[in-house]
């Protein structure tokens, strides 16, 4: 589908047809930009537990090299247990987005502390999250 690209100095706006999506204007090479409701659409498009993890996975991978490194720790720190921390680090970047994200990310390889708990800790002073009953 053709699509007309309106460059601005800190965003872009796309516009396909009926289809229009606004990101914020990126000048790091191979730097992506996806929207939160872009994200979601595509979790919600596959089909299977096991398959909308491993697509958030891959979207939080996406978020840089922290955090490469950091799922890499969890998921060989904890193989049967990774996806509970998958599941609540996408919901951090549904609601709050990548750069906090991967700040919380990075943190946690500095300190050598690793699961979503200690992420969302990290993050207690920027961020307020419902009580989880487990």
């Amino acid at each position: 589908m053709p699509a007309t690209l309106y460059l601005y100095g800190q965003r872009v706006r796309i516009v396909a047809g009926r289809y229009e999506a606004v990101h914020p204007r990126k000048f790091v090479a191979h730097e992506g930009s996806s929207l939160a409701e872009h994200r979601a659409a595509l979790v919600a498009a596959v089909s299977g537990k096991r398959g909308k993890r491993y697509l958030k996975r891959q979207q939080l991978l996406e978020v840089g090299e922290p955090a490469i490194r950091y799922l890499t720790e969890i998921v060989h720190r904890r193989p049967r247990q990774w996806y509970e921390d998958v599941d609540r680090w996408h919901q951090i970047l549904q609601s709050y987005g990548a750069e906090i994200l991967r700040q919380a990310m990075e943190a946690g390889l500095k300190e050598q502390v690793f699961g979503a708990f200690y992420v969302e800790r990290s993050l207690q002073s920027k961020l307020s999250f419902p009580e989880v009953v487990q």
